[in-house]
């Protein structure tokens, strides 16, 4: 049997694959429910629907641009093709897809260890042990899988804070905010109409001051989320029988902290290594290749100071440079970035970021 701890998207994902290859699969979801507590914004291009058919079912709003704010609050607004998904109906999509498949759930079963060929959960009080020939991890940044299999390693994460909020809203248009109003990272408003809207930030430390401080003022607070987003480490994802996937593998965009596309593409190439006996470390080549890209932008963009984020966005208000970022995805940035730089080459003023301690 393949034991799958995790009913999130990716795991949800791999079993459906798997089952409908005819494999025995089992799901373990730690919670009474798949796809809660919410912890993500839900903010896709379209390369997501490389992977998985587009389902109006599960999107909440579509977005014809962004504005992009810096410090000074002078700002850029950029055409994009990008969606706002319904997280809980986008999982809960999924674990139908693998139920029907074959696929088996069992909610409330919290995975402590791997004893041999079994793997150890709690579920209420009793401790159960399940007979597994294959185990994978889709247990999120903080994978215990990954902890007993000795695959954790050393982790940096930024913290997630975010709330929906009634008031009015520009429908189509998202906005992101740099600089010190979240360092390391930045701040969003991504409206689900043109009543209500998710807004959020996320830093490595003193989240909660920055969100409370940047939530100020924006309209009525209806609930709060908050979670933990990993920045990729680079580091193994497989150890004998036991598989890491998705944020359990730290295959997340240290850019902008999207974890949903790459979590699914480890999803598929598992799958795939699986059903034909190929070597998972050596099929994930191109999709770390991509991952470590986007944190090199990051370790770039840490460096960054407040004039450097104002240059930043003007520099994008050249409309050289907002053609290439409406043409080309952000999904992809070894894509991306040469033809930046062809448009614009004064771009390679930031490349001295590199060279700078962190701000």
């Amino acid at each position: 049997m393949i034991s799958i701890i995790g009913a999130g998207p990716s795991g949800c994902f791999l079993a459906y694959k798997l089952a409908k290859a005819g494999f025995e699969v089992s799901i373990f979801e730690e919670h009474e429910k798949a796809g809660l507590p919410v912890q993500c914004t839900g903010l896709v291009t379209p390369n997501l629907f490389n992977l998985v058919p587009l389902k109006k079912s599960f999107i909440v709003n579509k977005f014809n641009s962004v504005k992009v704010i810096a410090p000074n609050n002078i700002s850029a607004e950029i055409r994009v093709q990008e969606y706002l998904l319904d997280r809980k109906k986008f999982d809960n999509y999924f674990l139908e897809k693998a139920l029907n498949a074959g696929a088996k759930i069992h909610l409330n079963h919290r995975f402590l260890t791997k004893s041999g060929q079994h793997a150890v959960l709690q579920n209420k009080n009793k401790i159960k042990k399940i007979k597994t020939k294959i185990l994978i991890g889709a247990d999120g940044p903080l994978s215990q899988v990954a902890k007993t299999a000795n695959l954790y390693g050393k982790r940096e994460f930024f913290i997630g804070m975010q709330a929906t909020v009634q008031a009015d809203f520009s429908k189509n248009t998202y906005q992101t905010f740099f600089g010190n109003i979240a360092p390391g990272f930045f701040a969003w408003i991504v409206p689900e109409s043109s009543t209500k809207a998710r807004i959020g930030l996320a830093t490595r430390k003193n989240t909660r001051h920055y969100f409370e401080n940047f939530l100020k003022n924006k309209g009525k607070v209806i609930e709060k989320q908050a979670g933990t987003i990993p920045i990729y480490n680079g580091k193994a994802a497989q150890k004998k029988n036991t598989y890491l996937i998705g944020d359990a593998a730290t295959f997340c965009k240290a850019t902008t902290g999207g974890g949903l596309v790459p979590g699914l593409q480890s999803a598929k190439i598992l799958s795939d290594c699986i059903i034909n006996k190929n070597n998972y470390e050596s099929s994930l080549k191109k999709l770390r290749r991509q991952l470590w890209l986007h944190t090199l932008l990051r370790s770039t963009l840490d460096r960054f100071n407040t004039r450097d984020y104002n240059e930043l966005v003007k520099q994008i208000s050249n409309p050289r440079i907002k053609q290439q970022l409406s043409s080309n995805n952000r999904d992809s940035p070894i894509t991306l970035l040469p033809k930046l730089l062809l448009a614009e080459p004064k771009l390679l003023y930031f490349s001295k970021c590199l060279l700078q301690k962190k701000v």
